[in-house]
């Protein structure tokens, strides 16, 4: 019940110390925002996201690296090599058997000199032949090392797309769920908001009050009409000064009017006052005394200091 002395003459500060409408007008929406749909929306979500996230085991790993096959290449080399010999032999034996008898047909022997220098011609052109056909077989094989690295690469990059994709699914399902969570935390957000300010202005009417206590008692209020009509102008709040919440009351002064000033301190707090006694106002301006629900007795200073 404490009341500083600038209280006691209806001199409290005008900050507002209950809610703004605006903040009465949201907290109206949010209590009255139905979140019925997305509670159950999102319940369902975890649910199946929970559900599909036990099937992840199934998708497989994701890929960070390929090779391509060497079995692929040797097979390819193999092949290609294999290919030009099925057509390179015969024709091979043909040259040969051709050469031979061209030879045989001009004269000259087996073994001789021009023999062995045609045959050796014959023989370094089908080495060429068999060099080139080893060389398209590595390039066969190349081709083929490169497409299977090529089908390796699309391979990961489909499993990896599929995985993320799928975990993307979940993801997107979780969100843009607005829920019981999200509304409770808004209307704490507001009404923590309005407490703070509200708390803020009950602090700076308090100091309001106090200051306006000093101010009286460098005024002289004791015994001053012109203190008590400065008392009285600053409000026509009724404020309370009920004997009954008083202790060490001390007269300092009278007003013209005859009204006891008394110094004195609100029980439960040190801070001292200055102010008048109901009991003894009632008795002389009793239009000034009003009483609460508690029944105590509160003075309009407007009143009692005319």
């Amino acid at each position: 019940m404490s009341k500083a002395i600038g209280s006691v003459f209806g001199a409290g500060g005008n900050a507002s110390t209950s809610m703004y409408g605006s903040e009465n007008e949201i907290l109206k929406y949010l209590n009255n925002y139905d979140t019925t749909n997305y509670d159950n929306t999102l319940k369902n979500l975890v649910s199946y996201a929970a559900n599909a996230s036990n099937q992840l085991s199934n998708m497989g790993d994701y890929n960070f690296s390929v090779d391509g096959s060497d079995a692929a290449r040797k097979r390819a080399e193999q092949a290609t090599y294999q290919s030009y010999l099925d057509k390179l032999q015969p024709q091979f034996a043909n040259q040969t058997s051709d050469l031979q008898t061209s030879l045989a047909n001009k004269g000259i022997s087996i073994g001789s000199e021009a023999y062995s220098r045609a045959m050796s011609d014959l023989q370094d052109s089908q080495n060429a032949a068999l060099n080139q056909a080893a060389y398209q077989a590595t390039l066969a094989g190349q081709d083929a090392f490169s497409n299977s690295l090529s089908d390796e690469l699309r391979a990961a990059g489909f499993t990896n797309a599929a995985q993320s994709s799928y975990i993307n699914q979940l993801l997107q399902a979780l969100q843009n769920s607005y829920s019981g969570y999200d509304i409770a935390m808004d209307k704490f957000n507001v009404q923590y908001g309005a407490d703070h300010r509200i708390d803020q202005n009950r602090f700076a009417n308090a100091q309001s009050a106090i200051n306006f206590g000093n101010d009286l008692i460098k005024l002289g209020l004791s015994g001053s009409q012109d203190a008590a009509s400065k008392a009285a102008s600053a409000g026509a709040m009724a404020a309370f000064s009920d004997i009954r919440l008083k202790e060490n009351i001390t007269a300092v002064g009278k007003l013209d009017n005859g009204l006891t000033v008394c110094l004195f301190n609100f029980k439960g707090s040190n801070t001292p006052q200055i102010g008048l006694i109901a009991q003894e106002v009632i008795k002389q301006k009793p239009e000034a005394v009003v009483e609460d629900s508690d029944g105590y007795l509160l003075v309009r200073y407007d009143i009692a200091c005319q």
